[in-house]
């Protein structure tokens, strides 16, 4: 009895290894027919995946090859500069003591707008002159008329006629020019003649603008040619550019200027080169080239140091963003996407993470303009081509370490 117990619990325990052994066979099996599927598909040539996860961590874009107008561009620097007639240096054309100031720097100001007052007794007796020497210049004129009537006679003689002549011309000369002083101190004639006395003689701007500085304060005397203020015109600013000798030949009146400034280097400005200059400057040897700015010139100050880009032959090709390109020695790359592949993370049951599958694409490179880059094929590419549009980089690298792993 005894011995018919042990051969039976035998016979299970070798039930029970025998059946463990080909559960571990069969799990081994398949395990290696899911590795084996698994690498055949990491080692496709040129290919490459990226999950969701590091298509979300470098922000990754699909897009269309784009047929786009590119240029050539020529890099240049120069500086922010106003035309001559848009800056005004604003004198005093007599000598007197300033009363009134009326604007500070930074102030915009219209043309004809008066800036300060200036005052001393000079200007009182301009007036008073003008006033005295405008009475007399009637009976001087009676007077005059008068001895020619009598001269013309033969009454009168021909020394009294010209006394009364050259007082007379010489009074209304001196009238003349004392009107033409008073209107240059921006006094109203019409109305100093008619009795009015002015105490003090505006200073105008003669242009509009912004006052760039102030160069006086309440009670300094002033003589003439003393610049006052400074006045500039910045809605005329114009990019003012260096060309050096070897692209001369490639800049024509017309081409569009592409520029930043430092104090906004993220914002791109648009000229258009109205002026090419005819002589060089020497050190280093270039030429100065104008262009105007379009759309207007907020924020833009003369004197700023500007770089940029004038285009150049324009030309229409297929066109991708620089970030779409990967050089790998002497040749370029880009990825498009091929198909999706789904697999189970190991860390979560029944959670599936779609990776999108890219194939490594040969290209050359043409022309570069503001962020694009014009590319040539060797084999022509699919109308629905979905490319990357940037993570070139990653995608090579990822690719990279593929092989590298293989290669063990």
């Amino acid at each position: 009895m005894k011995t018919n117990i042990i051969i039976s619990i035998l016979t299970v325990l070798a039930g029970l290894v025998l059946f463990t052994a080909c559960g571990n066979e069969a799990n081994q099996s398949q395990q290696q027919e899911t590795s084996g599927a698994h690498a055949g598909e990491e080692q496709a040539e040129g290919t490459v995946s990226l999950t969701s996860m590091q298509r979300e961590t470098i922000g990754l874009e699909l897009g269309a090859l784009q047929s786009r107008n590119l240029s050539g561009t020529i890099k240049v620097n120069g500086e922010l500069k106003l035309p001559p007639q848009y800056e005004a240096d604003i004198s005093a054309i007599v000598g007197g003591n300033v009363n009134n100031i009326q604007v500070i720097e930074g102030d915009e100001v219209r043309q004809g707008q008066t800036l300060a007052l200036l005052e001393h007794p000079n200007f009182v007796q301009m007036q008073v002159d003008l006033q005295q020497s405008s009475s007399r210049l009637n009976y001087l004129q009676q007077e005059y008329e008068r001895r020619q009537n009598l001269y013309e006679e033969g009454v009168g003689s021909g020394r009294d006629f010209q006394e009364a002549q050259a007082e007379y011309i010489s009074t209304k000369a001196n009238i003349e020019g004392l009107k033409a002083k008073l209107n240059m101190l921006n006094l109203d004639v019409e109305k100093i003649l008619d009795g009015t006395i002015y105490q003090d003689i505006p200073v105008i701007a003669p242009i509009g603008g912004f006052i760039k500085s102030v160069n006086i304060r309440i009670g300094k005397y002033v003589t003439p040619g003393d610049v006052l203020f400074e006045v500039v015109d910045i809605s005329q600013i114009l990019a003012d550019l260096r060309v050096f000798e070897k692209d001369v030949s490639k800049v024509e009146v017309g081409q569009k200027v592409y520029f930043t400034v430092s104090n906004a280097p993220n914002r791109e400005y648009t000229a258009t080169i109205y002026a090419v200059g005819k002589t060089f400057e020497e050190g280093p040897k270039a030429i100065h080239v104008q262009a105007e700015i379009e759309g207007g010139a907020e924020g833009l100050i003369p004197g700023q140091y500007i770089e940029g880009r004038i285009a150049v032959n324009n030309v229409s090709s297929p066109a991708l963003p620089e970030a779409a390109i990967v050089g790998e020695g002497e040749e370029s790359y880009i990825f498009i996407k091929t198909g999706e592949a789904s697999h189970q993370e190991e860390s979560r049951e029944d959670a599936n993470d779609n990776s999108w599958v890219f194939k490594q694409i040969p290209v050359t490179t043409g022309v570069q303009d503001n962020g694009w880059v014009a590319v040539n094929f060797f084999e022509p590419l699919p109308d629905s081509a979905r490319v990357a549009y940037n993570g070139a980089y990653k995608l090579i690298s990822e690719m990279d370490k593929s092989e590298t792993g293989h290669s063990h």
